[in-house]
């Protein structure tokens, strides 16, 4: 038991970084430290980037033909992309973060 106020407050501290250590395996780093140690395929990466980067904003999707997509954003110009263009991005991903 902590004598002081700042004594409380240091052993407090303590534990709370040394339950943030053991979440993130930091002091035991055998196995997967974390769901993001590879890549996410392409699917997951493409609805994840969808839903958190775009719809937040408020940008809507619509399906022109298979493989071509119209993006309409929020406050800005509508275009268009492509099932290729999206992969290619998703190769950028992985070889910027991961390889």
């Amino acid at each position: 038991m902590a004598r002081t106020m700042n004594g409380a407050m240091n052993q407090e501290l303590g534990r709370i970084a040394g339950v943030q250590h053991h979440a993130w395996k930091v002091r035991n780093s055998t196995g997967q430290k974390s769901i993001f140690d590879k890549p996410l395929e392409f699917n997951q990466w493409l609805l994840r980037g969808m839903n958190f980067y775009y719809e937040r904003d408020g940008t809507e999707f619509e399906t022109v033909c298979p493989g071509l997509m119209r993006v309409i954003p929020k406050n800005g110009k509508p275009f268009l992309r492509t099932l290729d263009d999206f992969k290619r991005e998703h190769e950028e991903y992985k070889a910027n973060y991961y390889l």
